[in-house]
């Protein structure tokens, strides 16, 4: 297993992650609107979700069924590998695998209540709206931690280049 993380630091393959990274953005942003995707929103009603997907149209909500699997599930992967990269990059061996995990986790039973969302339509799941909402929340506090978690390594090691004689690794 070392030697996946081992690989995945390695400055050719973050660049290669990074450069599918911002693809499948302009991809998932090329076909659906940020302003009506679910995946984006921090926090939202039951309500509210149904209100998006009712003013997506048939033929747009059918579309967005379609980019969730065939766009936003490789992207999952793509993201994945890239936090558990800069994760291993940046701490060696504090390498944090559990936080992009549990992100992408989250990201899949989002997809799967949004995706149902969709299915169901017109009928109107209350519970499955806010099962979506909080996947989505969730997720979006987990990117936030595993994004602090880098930046904090950042720091970290800024610090002892400045500094070699303070001991960091408590």
């Amino acid at each position: 297993m070392k030697t996946i993380f081992k690989e995945l630091e390695k400055p050719f393959i973050l660049v290669l992650l990074f450069a599918l990274f911002i693809t499948f953005n302009f991809l998932l942003n090329r076909y659906m609107p940020p302003n009506l995707a679910l995946d984006l929103r921090f926090a939202y009603s039951a309500r509210e979700a149904f209100n998006v997907l009712h003013s997506m149209g048939e033929g747009m909500r059918q579309q967005y069924l379609m980019v969730i699997w065939l766009l936003d599930t490789p992207y999952m992967v793509f993201y994945l590998l890239l936090l558990i990269g800069l994760n291993c990059k940046v701490w060696k061996q504090k390498c944090l695998v559990v936080l992009p995990v549990i992100t992408v986790l989250l990201d899949l039973f989002e997809n799967l209540s949004v995706s149902g969302l969709i299915l169901k339509f017109p009928a109107e799941s209350v519970t499955l709206g806010y099962m979506a909402s909080f996947f989505s929340t969730t997720k979006w506090l987990f990117v936030g931690a595993c994004l602090l978690y880098i930046m904090v390594g950042l720091i970290r090691n800024a610090l002892h280049k400045m500094r070699p004689d303070l001991d960091l690794n408590r």
